[in-house]
């Protein structure tokens, strides 16, 4: 049977009820869970375990168990089953004789108490037995508490322990006895909050058991609780001081590193001869007289010496030499001893006793001198101190004035030479006795008197040297930079010798002063000589506004000196700092513009103007450059992009690089104003492209920017709604059931799909899915009547097919044959072979099922029913002769109303007869409406189609019924190329359809050009009149040339090779001086440079003067000039 529920943790049913326990007698409960804890710990060799101490001592076999484990012995024979009374009582009788005769005094308690299970007395004996057994080995002087405490303390000085409870509770110095014993198991102790107590005491005991092995024989919610009594504190407490425990083995790991050695295994018996003793006193710095030449054999004289020693030292023994002598001396009592030596203050020896402090360099006749005498050690004697001063003449008396803990020590010399200071205590001259030093005469009445210790080149200083004495000899000496030596003339008057110094180079002039022979002692002086014009001051001529502007001082020729700067713009000073660089000789003045505009900067060299300055320096804003555009954060594939750079009034170089994928795409730009560039780029593919734009190799603001190029093209509809359309290409929807269309935007570049329904009534909820990562579901619920639109956009632009155009029939309807409708011409009138339609309108009928009948006077017509969206029906049929026909349409078996209808059927018109007249058929361009006639008048009744197809798209046509037979045909060509022009009467062509129609592109009159001498100034008897008129490039159009000349208008002949030919020779025959206006049109449009105005003159000397005028400088006929005319 266990006492533990797991290591280490007390059971919780030990004893009794804990929380029913007065609190009176709470400490009773925790001090029997701790000592049932501690005896299980004993009993552990033996395989034994107690769980209640009152009634499983009463038989003895536990107690002797117990004492066995305790004395390591067996203590004679033991009744293991004992079956009465007088049985318990020879166990326990048994045991309790054994604890006697090992000196253990047993007081007030007898064996029936234990057999009879006395609570409080058990509790009594086992105490005993932990402080004989497991604290302290024998009975000393000083109870194992003071001794335990003392220990606790010394190692611990931070948490002034005191006691066994209260300093305990925190848990806090258990985890400083930790770290203490074991460093780094515990370092961040002094951390820990004294609030969280038992965690704190947890994980303490946890690190002790795992580090330390020592047995939680204690809980922490034990450990902390008020009600703890010392004894059991003590109990768990004693596991780190009892025989080789962590703190028995620190204490004796010590003694063998101070005393350097591993002879000392224990600190019981190596204790007695007082050898060892002596040793640690004397490594502490006690005073062991004749040490180490002491008799081993004198055990008690040498303990007590040791102790004799350990006393002056402040440290008071704990026992007498006779009881340290025993062999039987007591752990605890020798191992707290140690560690009061070990933690004293070792004692100086006299010649470490005191300290001198004073300075005895520069030492001047009559002038005092004084040191102080510092205190080294406590327990220094005044009266054992001694000072003596030895001079060239003798002793010199000093005077020693003791303040506390230091003494004043003053002595005046009055001859120069060399000195000795001794200080002496007891007897024994201090480690840096003796201590030599020298006096030198004293100069200090011949003075020097100078402006400053700085000079500029060529600049003359003058020097003074004051004398007091007439009869001084005074010499200057100057030397160079170059180390040239040269005496310096003086002059004296009144007491002063003069000079007068001019350095002719940059450096370090040094100026020796001599007195009777002797430097004086403010001697020499030196000149910082520099030179402000070899300071130069540099920088850029530009700068950015927000960015650091650096210029440079460069004054590394120009000596030593203070380089101050100062920067103003529009007169206000700026702020500016001057720094230090990695090279000696140049400096930076460094400063951050907040505004552009025009900035000086000046500099001086020990407040002279240097070269260079004021340098000016032009602060540009690359804020003031704008780019905008759309073209800068998106555009769409094969769609030029475009962006616009405005740099205001900066000026320099803007360069833009438009990236994808790492490749660059060719940009163009143009000048859109002085300072605006228009850019543009053509993406070839969906992607993210990244726009560089720089200014001066500098990005501007907002650069990089990044475009997301999309490609609306290739968002693909994955739904098939060729079913769901009806006639008009609009979607049908089914109301109420949710509408699907699923696209795929792989292909489609960066982007987001959006979309929206409009219904009759507004927009509907439309919900947009994700079935794939780059598929959209767009999804919405038609619920009423009506035309829905819906737009899809891809990067918020509308697709190409967008809007989807559809329409919602309504909620399905009962079926009612009665509001069913016929419509269309088949109903009432037809022609014979030639297919005729009619519709069954079932919208607002309900889902019928049509039935339709055509009966004639020689058969019945067949009729095909085509099944058409919102429950209608086309009916087409073809009846083989002229004549009159019966329509019968049923509706679900019901006829429909106004039925049967009459069919009137009429003969086929004649086709050949149609005739197609008009320009259009001559073609035109891009854009322009072409017209043509159709007259039917000679063929009959009859049905017109028109159908114009380009190579990619078919053209719109409009036919206008001018109900004569005549129809007007208007058709808008919306690309280059020929057309496919196909017009059928009753489903036949017609004469010449298809009809091959050419059309070019729209007209250009800016890509015109016009050039040769008719439109150029001259003269009319030579004049070449000719001029070209080239249309190449301009598209399709037509030419209009027309001239005004002097006296109204003016015939033009107009000729060209070919019919097709692009270039039209022009020509007109003037024959007398004046302005002539030619106007050039291209399909009504003036081309460029049109109208041009051309002067003819009579003299050679009147166009000169002309064109003087009109051009600023004269122009002559050129060989070129008359080679082109040669050629037209």
């Amino acid at each position: 049977m266990s006492a533990k529920n797991s290591v280490g943790e007390p059971d919780p049913s030990l004893g009794k009820d804990f929380k029913k326990v007065s609190k009176e007698d709470r400490w009773v409960e925790i001090q029997r869970k701790t000592f049932t804890n501690w005896i299980n710990e004993q009993l552990s060799v033996s395989g034994k375990a107690i769980t209640d101490i009152e009634k499983d001592f009463c038989d003895g076999v536990n107690l002797v168990a117990l004492v066995e484990a305790l004395q390591f012995k067996k203590i004679g024979k033991v009744i293991t089953n004992p079956t009465g009374r007088i049985q318990m009582i020879q166990n326990v009788s048994l045991a309790c004789k054994a604890i006697m005769e090992d000196n253990i005094r047993l007081v007030n308690i007898g064996n029936d108490d234990i057999v009879n299970g006395n609570g409080k007395l058990i509790l009594g004996l086992i105490w005993h037995l932990i402080v004989r057994y497991q604290i302290s080995s024998r009975k000393t002087k000083v109870p194992p508490k003071k001794l335990m405490i003392n220990w606790f303390r010394l190692i611990l000085p931070e948490l002034e322990i005191s006691n066994f409870t209260s300093d305990w509770r925190t848990g806090l110095p258990l985890h400083a006895l930790l770290d203490y014993l074991r460093p780094g198991t515990s370092p961040k102790w002094r951390e820990l909050h004294s609030k969280d107590a038992v965690e704190n005491c947890r994980t303490a005991m946890v690190l002790a058991k795992e580090h330390l092995s020592i047995p939680r024989v204690i809980s922490p919610e034990d450990f902390v609780s008020e009600a703890l009594d010392e004894l059991s504190a003590m109990t768990y407490l004693s596991y780190f001081v009892r025989s080789e425990s962590p703190g028995y083995y620190d204490t004796l790991n010590w003694v063998c590193k101070q005393l350097r050695t591993t002879q000392i295994t224990n600190l019981t018996t190596d204790w007695n001869d007082g050898y060892n003793l002596c040793a640690i006193v004397a490594s502490q710095g006690g005073a062991i007289p004749n040490w180490p030449d002491i008799n081993k054999e004198d055990k008690e004289n040498n303990l007590q010496i040791a102790i004799d020693a350990g006393k002056r030292m402040g440290v008071d023994p704990i026992l007498s030499a006779t009881e340290m002598a025993d062999p039987k001396v007591d752990h605890l009592s020798i191992m707290t001893y140690l560690n009061r030596l070990r933690y004293a203050t070792p004692v100086k020896s006299d010649n470490e006793k005191l300290t001198i402090q004073g300075d005895f360099d520069n030492l001047l006749t009559g002038v005092q001198t004084h040191f102080k005498l510092i205190m080294a050690d406590k327990d220094v004697k005044k009266e054992l101190t001694k000072v003596e001063i030895k001079g060239p003449k003798g002793n010199k008396n000093c005077d020693v004035a003791w303040k506390d803990k230091f003494a004043d020590c003053r002595f005046t010399p009055a001859d120069s030479g060399s000195y000795v200071l001794t200080v002496s205590y007891n007897g024994t001259p201090l480690v840096v006795c003796p201590l030599p030093f020298s006096v030198k005469a004293d100069l200090s009445k011949v003075k020097i008197r100078t402006q400053s210790s700085s000079c500029m080149v060529g600049s003359t200083n003058e020097i003074e040297v004051i004398s007091e004495s007439d009869g001084n000899e005074v010499s200057i000496e100057c030397c160079s930079p170059n180390d040239e030596v040269k005496p310096l003339t003086t002059l004296y008057e009144n007491g002063v010798f003069t000079a007068n110094f001019r350095p002719k180079s940059v450096g370090l002039w040094i100026l020796h002063v001599f007195c009777q022979g002797e430097e004086i002692s403010s001697s020499p002086i030196s000149f910082d000589v520099y030179d402000p014009q070899k300071a130069w001051l540099s920088g850029p001529q530009k700068g950015i506004v927000g960015e650091e502007v650096i210029f440079t001082v460069n004054f590394s020729e120009a000596g030593i000196g203070e380089v101050e700067a100062a920067v103003r713009n529009v007169g206000k000073e700026i702020e500016c700092e001057v720094k230090d660089t990695e090279y000696s000789g140049i400096k930076t003045i460094e400063f951050v513009p907040q505004n552009s505009g025009m900035f000086f900067v000046y500099s001086k060299f020990n407040n002279a103007e240097m070269t260079g300055s004021p340098k000016s320096v032009d602060i540009l804003d690359p804020g003031q450059i704008l780019v905008t555009g759309e073209g800068l954060t998106r555009g769409m594939k094969e769609k030029e992009c475009m962006f616009q750079v405005n740099t205001g009034d900066l000026g320099g170089n803007i360069n833009v690089v438009v990236e994808n994928e790492g490749k660059e795409v060719n940009t163009t730009w143009r000048e859109a104003g002085s300072s605006t560039y228009i850019f543009s780029y053509v993406p070839s593919r969906a992607g993210t492209y990244k726009i560089t734009v720089t200014w001066d190799d500098r990005a501007v603001p907002g650069s990089p920017f990044f475009a997301k190029i999309t490609d609306r093209s290739r968002v693909t509809l994955i739904t098939d709604l060729t079913d769901r359309m009806d006639e008009n290409g609009h979607l049908a929807l089914v109301c109420g059931e949710e509408t699907r269309l699923l696209y795929d935007t792989s292909a489609a570049g960066p982007g987001r799909m959006s979309a929206a329904v409009l219904s009759p009534r507004g927009k509907l909820k439309v919900d947009l899915r994700k079935p794939k990562k780059e598929e959209t579901e767009i999804a919405f619920t038609a619920v009423e009547e009506g035309d829905h639109y819906i737009h899809i956009y891809w990067s918020e632009v509308p697709l190409d097919s967008s809007p989807i155009l559809s329409y919602c029939p309504g909620p399905t309807l009962p079926i009612d044959y009665s509001k069913v409708i016929i419509e269309g011409k088949g109903k009432d009138v037809a022609r014979a072979l030639v297919p005729a339609e009619f519709l069954i309108n079932g919208r607002y009928a309900g889902p019928g099922i049509p039935r339709v009948l055509l009966k004639g006077v020689k058969r019945d017509v067949d009729v095909d029913i085509k099944t058409m969206k919102y429950d209608r029906y086309k009916c087409t049929y073809s009846a083989p002769n002229p004549g009159a026909y019966v329509l019968f349409v049923y509706w679900s078996d019901q006829l429909v109303p106004d039925c049967p209808f009459k069919i009137t059927i009429s003969s086929k018109g004649a086709c050949g007869k149609v005739k197609v007249t008009g320009q259009g058929l001559k073609g035109g361009y891009v854009g322009q409406e072409l017209r043509l006639d159709v007259d039917t008048t000679e063929a009959g009744y009859g049905e017109i189609k028109v159908n114009c197809y380009g190579e990619l798209r078919e053209a719109r046509c409009d036919v206008f019924d001018q109900h004569n037979g005549i129809y007007k045909v208007h058709f808008y060509p919306r690309e280059a190329c020929r057309y496919r022009l196909e017009i059928t009467y009753d489903q036949e062509h017609v004469t010449g359809s298809p009809f091959n129609v050419p059309v070019g592109e729209p007209p250009d009159p800016r890509k015109v050009r016009v050039y040769g001498p008719g439109v150029e100034d001259g003269l009319v008897q030579t004049f070449e009149s000719k001029f070209l008129v080239e249309t190449v490039g301009a598209g399709a159009g037509q030419l209009a040339v027309r001239i005004r000349g002097p006296r109204g208008a003016f015939k033009v002949n107009i000729q060209r090779e070919e019919e097709n030919d692009r270039t039209v020779l022009c020509s007109y025959d003037p024959e007398e001086p004046g302005t002539y206006v030619i106007g050039v049109k291209w399909s009504g449009r003036h081309v460029r440079g049109s109208p041009f105005r051309v002067q003819l003159f009579e003299s050679q000397t009147e166009l000169d003067n002309y064109l003087g005028d009109k051009r600023g400088f004269f122009v002559e006929k050129t060989k070129a000039n008359m080679q082109w005319r040669a050629e037209i």
